[in-house]
Parts: structure tokens; sequence; C-alpha cells
């Protein structure tokens, strides 16, 4: 049950790390709740176990530079956030884009009535970057299209604290 427990809780920080999968941290609160709040090492600590199954493996620096969703990201933070979409079958194995009903389902979770706007945004973005051949290229870019599609929709997205 404890690994239950702690699996949802780091699957939703992955999404948000991910910005849908970047880092939001919050949970589309209203104004009037209160709005949560982690630092980068909080986060990084979340993610740096899900880098063990990932080839390059990835250094602490490429885990910091995802979770600040680092639009000139190097190619190994790229990499790693591919290998997470991948772990989480938002970005299924040997595609290109994203899953939509999986990456809504996460949004869902934490942007409960947005699930029209969350399958618009997928659509732009998996639209956006079709023609890219390269999963770590294509993992980034949609994730960063996402962020900033979200971002401009009105979704709460949090900054994290360095």
């Amino acid at each position: 049950m404890m690994q239950s427990n702690r699996l949802t809780m780091t699957m939703t920080n992955l999404l948000m790390a991910l910005a849908c999968a970047g880092v939001l941290m919050g949970s589309g609160a209203s104004a009037e709740e209160e709005e949560v709040s982690m630092t980068v090492d909080e986060v990084v600590e979340l993610i740096e176990p899900f880098g063990d199954g990932c080839t390059p493996k990835p250094l602490r620096e490429n885990i910091v530079e995802m979770v600040l969703n680092k639009e000139d990201a190097k190619l190994e933070t790229k990499c790693f956030r591919h290998c997470m979409l991948e772990q989480f079958e938002l970005m299924p194995e040997g595609q290109l884009q994203f899953s939509e009903d999986k990456t809504v389902e996460m949004i869902n979770m934490m942007f409960p009535d947005r699930e029209e706007d969350g399958r618009r945004i997928i659509k732009i973005c998996n639209e956006e970057k079709k023609a890219e051949k390269d999963k770590c290229e294509a993992a980034h870019g949609i994730t960063m299209c996402m962020l900033r599609e979200m971002r401009s929709s009105g979704f709460k997205i949090p900054e994290i604290k360095e």
C-alpha cells in the first residue's frame, strides 16, 4: 500500500515535472486554496530513481535541467525526459508522439474539468512536432510546447523554487 501511494504521488509529481509530464507544482487549486510548492532539490529527489532504468543514466545536472524545464536542454536531459515519458506510457515505446488518452488522464489528476483543453493542447503539440524523427528531441519539444500552451490557456503552473 505504501509503495502504491508513493507511486501515485511520484506519478503526479512526474507529470508536474514533465509539464504534463514538465514541472507543474500545484494542483489547479482555486485561489482560496493553498498552493503546493517544492524546491528543485525535492523534485529531483523524487524523480532521480526513474533514471536508473534509462540509457544513458542521467546525471543530477540533467535532472535539474529537466525539472527547471530548460528550453535549450542538453541532449542527455531530453533523453531522460523521453525515458520517463516512456516509463509512464505517456509516450509509448516506438512512438514519437504523446498518447492522447494517457496524457489527458494525467492532466485530469491535477486539473479536473480541463479535459477538453488538455486534449486540444496535446493535439496541437503532437502536430507541431510530428516531423521530428529523434525520440529525445520529440519528447522534449512536445513537452515544451505543452508547457507554453497550458500557460497560455490559463492552467495554473507555479514555478519551481531554486
